[in-house]
């Protein structure tokens, strides 16, 4: 399992006296010890401050639980009766299994069933090594940084994903990632293989979502031990177990780069969510009940834009799709908070030609509560750079916050039988924003916690989505008349229509904003004047396409031609550059005041047509890394 509160029940399946299959689940477990309750400690330096390490045992002896061995298990936990119940549904789920499988064996003979077991898994590495081999050959690149290795330091950590494809294999690896440390950042290789090919299997496997081990036959995992993404024993790996969406994030990307290169394959290509924000409520409720909750209001997140369409508003992350948005009435009744508010947000989505879907902005307070205390948990840096990457020149999507207000004047509010609709709406002794991870504040009554979770990533330039969909957009609240001018550059008249007259010249204006960048490097001047047709290109993105030009392997623009260099150069050395302040992003706050390090929203742009060709997060001081290599 991928970190200390997920326990793994594993059961053979013996047919004629031989072993035939196994059959498993994993449960995330309530709480199993640990130095904070619920066992995400966010200021764990290595595993001994976990969850109690359990390596495997045998628990259950000719279908008889073993007591003392049990006994140890719920030892470890504050909540034994909780973890009791769980740990014999777990039990009676492989239990279950089991004898619907051995149904099978009796039904239609053990080796019919084996083989059509196999043929499952046949099937699925077929279609994966099918679609592969219309992907060309070469090396996509992704980079994503992680915040805070411990609870209050402003420092952030590289993380990189490199997937080479050669014919119909993937060799994928993570070297370029920083070294592990003390802290809450690592992932275990459990972690780091599973979650790429889980997103595999909801991007080019999503009909064999289920039984995806065939097409998992053509990848060959390498990566180096003893980096973040494959940390080494004793590291730290419950606390930080968000960053496997990180990760997440940075496969989505990487695979959509690849889908792009097809254009069948291209209708799956798929923006980044949100990455994860997990705050975590415990305490005692007026009882003097202990509890303890994280409130997933994270599954509220918007999805990524496609290539032909927008995302999904409040859809819930790519790599869940089963997630569910619990009603609030649900977690009320359950634990001791009321809810204020929960909608949809304006402008937490990525722009472009296709927005991203819309996130949610909710808010709690403390209800017949003795105590409360949130923790938070947080992947990548949701709260301090950005939510979901953009592809092909869309924007990424704002960041996300946990907002506090401290003594409110919501009593007397609600006395006076009002609501607020933000968290602006209170006065307050004190308001302040949480980082990315923290161990327990106080959240006493009268005290409000807003989560603002925000969409997916956009894709292709904003500047080239339809008007009347941007028009439109702002009628239902989901993009601001600013953003929808400085972003999009559509104008809107007194009575909410769209003046194209004005909105030709404001694009034209973001147009000539562009000529102004500069590029970060010309070592191809040959190809300075020469441009293809358009379409002569193979495309490898929304406005990069590739094609043979005196015999070489050439990137050039898809929208008009201009080539920019050998494909096994980094193009992006050939664009138009510009380098800007993270509070750029549209309703970003600048990250400084979490982080020391300066971290910088680049765009570049074709130095032909201008059309917006990329954006990226990343460090100020960190080099321009190539995102696509081709073999010529």
């Amino acid at each position: 399992a991928c970190h200390q509160m997920d326990v793994l029940i594993a059961c053979p399946i013996f047919v004629d006296g031989e072993l035939f299959a196994w059959v498993a689940n994993a449960g995330h477990q309530y709480d199993l010890g640990g130095i904070v309750p619920g066992g995400w400690p966010q200021n764990a330096p290595d595993v001994y401050s976990d969850p109690v390490v359990l390596p495997p045992f045998k628990l259950v002896e000719k279908g008889v639980m073993r007591k003392d061995l049990e006994a140890v298990y719920l030892r470890q936990s504050r909540v034994p009766d909780l973890v009791a119940l769980d740990l014999r549904g777990q039990v009676a789920g492989v239990n279950f299994a089991k004898e619907e499988i051995k149904k099978l064996c009796d039904q239609y003979g053990a080796k019919i069933v084996k083989s059509v077991m196999k043929k499952v898994l046949d099937q699925a590495q077929k279609e994966f090594q099918e679609k592969l081999n219309r992907v060309p050959d070469g090396k996509w690149t992704e980079v994503r940084y992680l915040d805070e290795p411990m609870p209050g330091l402003r420092s952030t950590q590289k993380t990189q994903l490199n997937i080479t494809k050669k014919g119909d294999r993937l060799f994928i690896d993570n070297e370029g990632t920083d070294l592990q440390t003390e802290g809450t950042n690592g992932l275990p290789y459990t972690s780091w293989a599973g979650v790429i090919m889980g997103i595999f299997s909801v991007t080019m496997l999503y009909d064999r979502l289920f039984a995806i081990g065939g097409g998992e036959r053509q990848i060959d995992y390498a990566p180096q031990p003893g980096l973040l993404t494959c940390v080494d024993y004793p590291a730290a790996v419950s606390g930080g177990i968000m960053q496997t969406n990180a990760l997440a994030n940075a496969a989505q990307v990487l695979i959509s780069r690849m889908l792009a290169t097809d254009p069948e394959l291209k209708k799956d290509m798929l923006a980044g969510s949100t990455e994860f924000l997990l705050p975590v409520l415990t305490g005692e409720n007026d009882r003097g009940e202990y509890f303890g909750q994280g409130l997933l209001d994270a599954f509220g997140g918007g999805s990524g834009a496609r290539s032909y369409k927008d995302g999904i508003n409040t859809s819930g992350p790519v790599w869940s799709p089963l997630s569910m948005l619990l009603n609030v009435e649900m977690v009320e009744q359950w634990y001791p908070i009321v809810y204020l508010y929960r909608r949809e947000d304006c402008d937490s989505a990525g722009a472009g030609m296709y927005r991203g879907g819309v996130g949610v902005r909710s808010a709690i307070t403390p209800y017949r509560a003795k105590n409360m205390q949130v923790i938070t948990i947080t992947s990548g840096q949701a709260v301090t750079t950005h939510g979901g990457p953009g592809l092909d020149g869309g924007y990424p999507s704002p960041a996300s916050h946990y907002a506090i207000a401290k003594g409110t004047d919501l009593e007397a509010m609600m006395g006076n039988k009002l609501l607020p609709k933000t968290i602006d709406d209170l006065q307050a002794s004190e308001t302040f924003r949480l980082r990315s991870k923290s161990n327990g504040t106080p959240l006493n009554s009268g005290d409000v916690l807003e989560l603002r979770v925000v969409g997916g990533g956009g894709y292709g330039d904003p500047i080239r989505r339809d008007p009347e969909s941007v028009a439109m957009d702002i009628r239902l609240g989901y993009v601001s008349e600013n953003v929808g001018r400085i972003i999009y550059g559509v104008v809107l008249d007194d009575g909410g229509n769209v003046d194209i007259a004005e909105t030709n010249n404001h694009r034209k204006i973001i147009t000539n904003d562009r000529s102004k960048w500069r590029m970060p490097d010309s070592t191809n001047p040959a190809n300075d004047s020469v441009n293809l047709e358009a379409d002569t290109l193979r495309s490898v993105g929304e406005y990069l396409g590739v094609a043979t030009l005196g015999g070489k392997s050439v990137f050039a623009c898809a929208s008009c031609g201009k080539v920019h260099c050998r494909t096994n150069e980094n193009y992006k050395m050939h664009l138009l550059m510009n380098a800007s302040p993270i509070n750029s992003i549209p309703t970003n706050i600048s990250p400084e005041v979490f982080l020391d390090e300066k971290m910088e929203f680049r765009r570049f742009a074709c130095p032909s047509c201008l059309v917006l060709v990329k954006t990226e997060v990343v460090r100020s001081s960190d080099e321009i890394f190539a995102d696509i290599v081709l073999t010529a």
